[in-house]
This record gives structure tokens, C-alpha cells and sequence, in this order.
């Protein structure tokens, strides 16, 4: 156990950087699911607005070409 600690210790930085960058992407994907949230709850008609949106462009995909 003590090797392996040596070993680590030896290593430098490298996992320090990996710690950083996946902090961060958590702090990024937390913030987004976050204000998704907060979104959908304090513009309900916005959501609605885009359900109509891409609803109108499934419609307009699935007419027959001539």
C-alpha cells in the first residue's frame, strides 16, 4: 500500500488535471439540468410554443412528396 501511494505521489499532476475536468463537467451539466428545470416551470407556454414548433415539422416531414 505504501508503494502504491509512493507511486502516485510520484506521478504529478496528471490525475489532478482529470479530478478538475470532471468536476467542472459535472458543475456544467448540473447547471443546465438546473435551469432546464427552472425553465420548464416558470415559461410553461414557451415549452408549449415548442412542442407546437417541432410537432409542425414532423407534419411537414411526413406529407408525400409528388
Amino acid at each position: 500500500m505504501i508503494a502504491r501511494w509512493r507511486k502516485l505521489r510520484l506521478a504529478g499532476q496528471s490525475g489532478q488535471a482529470l479530478v478538475e475536468q470532471g468536476v467542472l463537467l459535472a458543475t456544467l451539466l448540473g447547471g443546465l439540468a438546473v435551469g432546464g428545470v427552472w425553465l420548464m416551470k416558470t415559461h410553461p407556454d414557451m415549452m408549449n410554443m415548442l412542442n407546437i414548433q417541432i410537432r409542425s415539422y414532423y407534419f411537414m416531414l411526413s406529407l408525400p412528396f409528388p
